[in-house]
């Protein structure tokens, strides 16, 4: 069934009936609502092609992310949930979300490739999920596209950013184990050299200078888990190992508790272990893994909400929107043990 068979059973012109539909103000109610139940007597459902043709859109949001290091986009949970809230906002707007992921970028690698979605015009705006290359962002920004960039941001850039406030998150990280009496502090940093690791770890840096902390920083080799796992064992057999560790995510902060697991090393009891975004299986870790919650799904919306506010100008250069996260506490964080205190006097 078409709106011409509609109308024609409803007794109106074609206008009339698209007028109904769209909840027009210049179509009365009785009319209204006359083609309205027809409409849900017939089963009648606009083309959204031709809704969108009609209104020059496409009615498609575009999201475009980057593959790291050769790894399945979804098998990150991080980007799962951001995709779920992006997905849940698109959805209750009547729009599709078509999505592209780049192939890992090359070291060296200085040219941009631009999506199809983005070359062919097959989005009302975009998304851009990541650490993405400077030339994409500004060839995007150029093209004048509503665009607004997710948990990254360039500052030599001039575009539109929804972020997470990772300094701020990982300074009350800081703070939790300091009031717990812990002096000597390391951080895992994460293999992928991503702004939000390197907002972590300059966060971590910058609160442990201002308490007078220890701050010693771990690499995390990027060849798999096994030599992660490897790595943080050889750091917590040191002499002088630190009480607590704080990894730039939870899935690093699950390497380390593995690696104390191995040591026989009791958690809290001999080292307190933190993480950072809150996945799901850091409630269901023994013990629970504190760390600092990332409203992933919260994220995904807002970036979608930032974008349909740029579809209709006026619009600023730029924008930054920074969400704050929060400290979650269980069971893998607890006292500095005596022994260290009493070393440290």
């Amino acid at each position: 069934m078409n709106i011409y068979d509609l109308a024609k059973e409803a007794g109106v012109s074609i206008a009339t009936a698209s007028k109904a539909l769209n909840g027009r103000r210049d179509v009365n109610a009785m009319t209204r609502a006359r083609v309205l139940d027809v409409a849900k007597r017939m089963d009648y459902h606009p083309s959204h092609m031709a809704r969108g043709l009609a209104r020059r859109r496409t009615e498609n949001i575009g999201v475009v992310a980057q593959r790291r290091f050769r790894t399945p986009f979804f098998s990150n949970p991080f980007h799962s949930q951001v995709m779920d809230g992006m997905e849940q906002e698109v959805a209750a707007r009547g729009y599709n979300l078509l999505l592209c992921v780049l192939p890992t970028e090359e070291p060296g690698e200085s040219g941009v490739q631009l999506p199809k979605l983005v070359r062919e015009k097959n989005a009302d705006g975009l998304v851009l999920l990541g650490d993405m290359p400077q030339a994409l962002i500004r060839e995007v920004f150029e093209r004048r596209i509503p665009c607004v960039v997710v948990d990254t941001h360039k500052p030599a850039l001039q575009a539109h950013y929804v972020v997470t406030d990772h300094r701020g998150g990982m300074r009350d990280l800081v703070g939790h184990m300091a009031g717990l009496g812990h002096r000597n502090l390391a951080f895992v940093q994460a293999p992928a050299p991503d702004w939000g690791f390197a907002e972590r770890q300059a966060g971590f840096e910058a609160a442990c200078a201002e308490r007078s902390l220890r701050a010693g920083i771990w690499p995390a080799p990027k060849d798999g888990w096994a030599a992660v796992d490897r790595a943080i064992q050889a750091k917590l057999m040191e002499r002088d190992r630190p009480t607590a560790v704080l990894a730039a995510n939870d899935e690093l902060a699950f390497a380390v508790l593995r690696a104390a697991k191995a040591l026989g090393l009791g958690v809290p009891r001999e080292l307190s272990v933190a993480g950072f975004d809150d996945l799901e299986a850091a409630a269901q870790c023994e013990p629970g893994l504190s760390t600092l919650r990332v409203d992933s799904l919260r994220l995904g919306r807002r970036a979608i909400q930032e974008v349909f506010r740029l579809m209709e100008p006026p619009v600023e250069p730029e924008s930054v929107d920074s969400l704050q996260g929060e400290l979650i506490v269980r069971g893998s964080t607890g006292p500095v043990p005596k022994t260290a205190v009493s070393m440290a006097i």
